[in-house]
């Protein structure tokens, strides 16, 4: 109990960290801004992608990892400090950053549709070996078959409440924070070539 009353206290130390940082570092007003510095509009993209859909690895981690310690009810604004480009390019970058968040919310739902049918086909298997094991039970009482049975269908329904618990919420969360982040609004701040 001790143990966990310490741990209580140092997360909430952490979060306290984490928060005054924000507020230091990111808060203006009552929105969180999230400062995107490129040397060029290119350095946004991923080094191959000539038709300019997937945003880099760098500039997607850096976004999410400071938007990972930003309230879900605190408004984003991204904004893109580069040199100046015009209407039509500014145009295209909001596009590639909503695509790219959009396409992350996609990829979810889909791997969240995945997960229901594992959880549907685990709860199938544990429910069918449950009842071949209370029938050889029946007839054979205490068998090492019996207890096989009786783990696997165990841990096939174990698995099927743990994927629609313990890991739903991890994606429910990641999901909250992805349609956070396509909502943002993305600013630009330019710089000069000196």
């Amino acid at each position: 109990m001790n143990y966990k009353n310490k741990y209580l206290k140092s997360k909430k130390k952490i979060d306290s960290v984490e928060v005054n940082y924000i507020k230091k570092n990111y808060m203006k007003g009552e929105k969180a801004v999230i400062p995107i510095q490129l040397e060029n509009a290119k350095d946004l993209y991923m080094k191959h992608d000539y038709k300019k859909i997937r945003l880099s690895e760098a500039v997607c981690n850096y976004i999410e990892k400071i938007a990972n310690m930003i309230d879900l009810d605190i408004d984003i604004i991204i904004e893109i400090h580069c040199p100046e480009i015009e209407g039509n390019e500014q145009q295209e970058m909001i596009k590639a950053i909503q695509n790219n968040y959009r396409l992350e919310l996609e990829d979810l739902y889909n791997n969240q549709k995945d997960e229901n049918r594992k959880s549907l086909i685990l709860l199938l298997v544990g429910i069918l070996l449950l009842a071949i094991n209370l029938l050889i039970d029946q007839f054979f009482r205490n068998s090492i078959l019996s207890n096989f049975i009786c783990v696997v269908w165990w841990v096939a329904i174990w698995d099927m409440i743990e994927l629609q618990t313990i890991d739903k919420s991890e994606s429910n969360m990641q999901q909250l924070k992805y349609k956070q982040l396509y909502d943002a609004e993305i600013m630009f701040a330019f710089t000069n070539n000196d």
